[in-house]
């Protein structure tokens, strides 16, 4: 149940961010981040990947069995990043770089977390 209700949580935070920044992205990129949530959600709570200071995922702990799944998330983000840059007439960096805040600010109780130096911790 607690899973359950850790996934429809970040279900819900992603498709309010993906709904405010909508405009700013393909169909496509959205779908496939929603298709995938169950997936990094799950690759989450076991501890194999984890939000990076840069806005991306990466991995706690090694899993080549799901680098693709990894790298295809990564770069939807980034395409997300960039046409967010574009509209606002700043460079992708600091999109990434603010988007990062936020999933830090929503993460939940025990979600892998990488500091500015690049150091893992599980948010308490």
């Amino acid at each position: 149940m607690k899973n359950q209700n850790r996934i429809v949580k970040h279900f819900w935070v992603v498709a309010l961010v993906l709904a405010c920044a909508s405009a700013a992205f393909s169909a496509g990129e959205k779908e496939r981040i929603l298709q995938r949530l169950p997936e990094v959600q799950a690759l989450k709570d076991s501890g194999v990947i984890g939000e990076q200071a840069d806005g991306l995922l990466g991995f706690v702990k090694s899993s080549p069995a799901n680098e693709s799944l990894v790298a295809a998330e990564n770069n939807d983000r980034q395409a997300v990043y960039e046409e967010i840059a574009k509209k606002q007439g700043v460079a992708a960096s600091k999109v990434a770089q603010r988007r990062a805040l936020q999933i830090v600010e929503q993460a939940a109780r025990g979600d892998w977390l990488q500091d500015a130096s690049g150091k893992w911790y599980q948010k308490k």
